[in-house]
């Protein structure tokens, strides 16, 4: 089901002349790291370092790496070209060959007009042949291309879907290939506009309508419970393709200006337990826009976005509201 182009790995780590390589992937892929590991040990004379902590995508390279390793190799992502990782680490994507024929009929009475077609990495290789279904059986498909943080074309991550943004009031509805809501979530709350959701790994198929309702509601909610905190503080990400410094000194003058007040914490993991010594009646996140939205029953207080800061101020209507999303010009900002 996987392909991991070891071939092309292989000759990358050795024409490194990386005598030590570490291997870094999201949990999913992880109970491959073993074999893949050995595998490219036979195959380059190297040495494999297997990295266990967290990998939540090409934004979380693991910097530590050069301790251990001469080179890095992360695989299941997309490289991120405006982060610029550096000339040592090599983003393998992992492609991902399943039939999803079965659930095309299935989801074809849900789409409207002009769909727009988009997914993750690991399903980039079936953009082609839906498009071309989506045309035969009476549909006009549409694909984009997003900001510098993108690679291909209709690809999206969870932090950015500006693949999306050469759709708009063109794309009637949105057919969304691939597992887990938040990135077809955030194309259903931007565009107002029906997305479809086909599932290859759960073969199954779903329409986010009531899910873009109850998350609303709930970020609703988180505003309305913070808009009387005076005491903020910001969370900055350390991990090299979430930290958005620079975002966090302009919502700290933003807070100061509307009299509150506000402190900048930095961080590499993100969790309530860490944030217990600091005084605060809010929590602003600038690191991955999935934090807010996933984990906002893990913290005693509010947790928001950026654009729920503005909100809460008055700086920005209800009406406005999107998804938090990390650009390809903000990416790695001071």
């Amino acid at each position: 089901m996987y392909d991991f182009r070891l071939d092309e790995v292989s000759r990358w780590i050795m024409g490194k002349g990386a005598r030590t390589f570490a291997l870094q992937m999201p949990e999913g892929l992880k109970s491959h790291a073993q074999e893949l590991g050995r595998e490219l040990e036979e195959r380059t004379g190297g040495k494999c370092v297997l990295i266990a902590d967290p990998c939540y995508g090409a934004c979380d390279v693991d910097q530590s790496f050069t301790d251990y390793a001469d080179v890095l190799v992360q695989f299941g992502h997309a490289d991120i070209p405006s982060m610029q990782a550096g000339p040592d680490v090599l983003f393998v994507e992992v492609f991902m060959d399943m039939d999803i024929s079965s659930l095309l009929p299935r989801a074809l009475p849900l789409l409207k007009g002009s769909v727009g077609v988009l997914t993750t990495v690991q399903h980039v290789r079936m953009i082609p042949s839906v498009v071309k279904w989506l045309e035969s059986n009476g549909h006009t498909a549409l694909v984009g291309k997003g900001d510098s943080r993108i690679v291909f074309e209709g690809q999206v991550l969870g932090c950015n879907i500006s693949a999306v943004e050469p759709l708009k009031g063109r794309a009637d509805s949105f057919l969304y290939i691939g597992s887990g809501d938040f990135h077809p979530l955030s194309v259903a709350i931007e565009t107002d506009r029906p997305v479809v959701v086909i599932d290859p790994l759960m073969q199954e198929v779903r329409e986010l309508s009531e899910l873009r309702e109850r998350i609303l509601r709930q970020r609703h909610g988180a505003i309305v419970r913070a808009s009387e905190a005076k005491r903020f503080v910001i969370l900055v990400s350390t991990k090299v393709g979430q930290r958005r410094l620079g975002m966090a000194w302009d919502l700290r003058r933003m807070l100061e200006e509307n009299g509150r007040s506000a402190d900048v914490i930095v961080l590499e993991e993100f969790h309530p337990d860490r944030l217990l010594p600091f005084d605060a009646d809010a929590f602003v996140s600038t690191a991955c826009p999935r934090i807010a939205i996933d984990d906002y029953l893990r913290y005693p207080k509010p947790l928001l976005t950026p654009v729920e800061v503005e909100i809460v101020l008055g700086l920005r209507s209800w009406d406005d509201y999107r998804l938090d999303s990390i650009t390809g010009e903000a990416s790695g900002q001071e």
